[in-house]
């Protein structure tokens, strides 16, 4: 994407004066990212000789509660093995900075690629990272709940209305009170929850030829259920033109389930979530496409096509019971 907010050589040259990283010998905006702004450093540490170190310079362009939370979570991850940037301190150990009213992190870059046709072995891998990453943040506590909850779908539904087709705005009627009444259960208290990334999109995820080796951009992350968060995942990775891939949708809960065991009553709420998570970007998109107050550069991704997998989950619910048996 085109980057929202500009750097110059002299901006990011004061900015990395706070961290004695060393003298940047280029930099380039990222073609990824849809909320903050992003760029690829290229930084030669000893100031002599052609090697140079590589590392991404993020401009947070949103206020949010959860900053302490993504710090903490980035932390315990990366000593835990998983394979997340490591934030880069200043001298004075602070991992966030100020520059023009504007919060900047500093991290390294990890190697790989995005995926853009998601294999099996892609989705395997990604349930095995959402089961680890989801039992190694347990143990932290956040009041940073994930924003998404049905408050925020009703308040977004309403100021989205008037963009809607009369069978759009039935859809999303009938969604919401699915995802209502699922929400409304008491036996949903049961879900285990914790920390979760909120946003694991093919674009916050890099391979290589050996395997999943980079997860990125957690500033979605927040307290929430943890089979929510292996729905957004599911709607993303294991989709085909609007419907979900059996093999590859079972391939990521199987590889998840070798690691945290489901409890009985996720399998029965396994579809609603998945109808829950396509609401939430379906109007999240929705909600960015209305807008005209927007700088130019802004990114807007394509609303529709959250609408189609969101008609897809209302009409023809994805059965787990196959999955009860074969594993």
């Amino acid at each position: 994407m085109a980057v929202i907010t500009e750097l110059h050589r002299s901006d990011i040259d004061h900015i990395l004066k706070q961290y004695e990283l060393g003298c940047v010998g280029n930099f380039r905006e990222t073609t990824h990212g849809i909320e903050n702004s992003n760029y690829f450093l290229s930084i030669q540490q000893d100031g002599s000789g052609p090697n140079r170190t590589e590392f991404v310079l993020t401009v947070l362009e949103r206020e949010t509660d959860n900053r302490s939370l993504v710090k903490a979570a980035l932390e315990r991850c990366s000593e835990r093995g998983l394979p997340v940037p490591k934030l880069e301190s200043t001298s004075d150990g602070a991992t966030i900075v100020n520059h023009n009213g504007r919060e900047v992190l500093v991290y390294e870059r990890l190697p790989g690629n995005h995926v853009v046709y998601p294999t099996t072995q892609h989705c395997a891998a990604i349930g095995r990272f959402l089961a680890r990453m989801h039992l190694i943040l347990k143990p932290l506590a956040s009041d940073a709940a994930y924003e998404r909850k049905l408050d925020w779908i009703k308040r977004v539904a309403t100021e989205c209305q008037e963009a809607l087709s009369t069978e759009d705005s039935r859809m999303l009627r009938r969604a919401i009170n699915q995802v209502d009444s699922l929400l409304d259960r008491n036996d949903l208290q049961g879900i285990p929850q914790g920390i979760i990334h909120g946003d694991l999109f093919r674009d916050n995820v890099l391979f290589n030829e050996y395997g999943l080796c980079g997860v990125l951009d957690f500033h979605h992350a927040g307290h929430g259920y943890w089979l929510f968060d292996l729905a957004i995942a599911i709607n993303d990775w294991c989709i085909d033109n609007g419907s979900l891939d059996r093999e590859k949708t079972f391939a990521m809960l199987r590889e998840y389930h070798s690691i945290r065991n489901f409890k009985n009553t996720e399998y029965w709420c396994f579809p609603h979530f998945l109808l829950y998570a396509a609401v939430c970007f379906w109007l999240s998109r929705l909600a960015v496409s209305i807008r005209d107050d927007l700088p130019e550069k802004f990114p807007r991704k394509d609303p529709k096509e959250f609408a189609e997998i969101t008609r897809t989950h209302l009409l023809h619910p994805f059965q787990i019971h196959e999955l009860v048996t074969s594993i």
